[in-house]
């Protein structure tokens, strides 16, 4: 556990060093929290998160599937998101073939460039709250809903 501990106060010490905002983080140098906090959220993309679930379908007419879907959807919804929410976790449930659907599709907190490029696309520039899709994947299509998202700090 020490070792552990010397590597990172030497990380952070280096960090601080050859960080482009160096003036920042070496205010913060007493805070190893604070130092690498920023020095990984500099690494992995800025720190913007999102929520989301979806719904996967396969099969050759996939597409088909998940537009009547959307539209069940947001006439069940009639632009209340608490049922949309709702009525989209029971259509994972019902529909989808990821093992998400056991949580009503949720894919819970994610951050850039940890799904395929398809997905974050939409999900780190669409709005939030609405349905979107169907999204075509190696994996099949998706519709996916956007429940939360942090925009990435500049």
């Amino acid at each position: 556990m020490k070792y552990l501990y010397l590597m990172l106060s030497l990380l952070s010490c280096s960090v601080a060093a050859f960080s482009p905002q160096a003036g920042s983080v070496a205010q913060n140098v007493g805070n190893r929290k604070v130092v690498m906090r920023g020095w990984f959220e500099n690494l992995f993309g800025g720190g913007g998160q999102a929520e989301a679930s979806h719904i996967l379908i396969k099969g050759v007419d996939a597409e088909a599937q998940c537009n009547d879907i959307k539209k069940k959807l947001e006439a069940s919804a009639g632009g209340n998101s608490g049922k949309l929410q709702t009525a989209f976790a029971a259509s994972a449930r019902q529909y989808s073939t990821c093992p998400s659907k056991n949580s009503g599709g949720s894919l819970g907190s994610f951050g850039p460039g940890q799904m395929v490029p398809e997905f974050d696309k939409v999900v780190f520039n669409e709005d939030v709250g609405v349905v979107h899709g169907p999204i075509k994947t190696q994996f099949g299509s998706h519709l996916i809903l956007i429940t939360d998202r942090d925009e990435p700090k500049q």
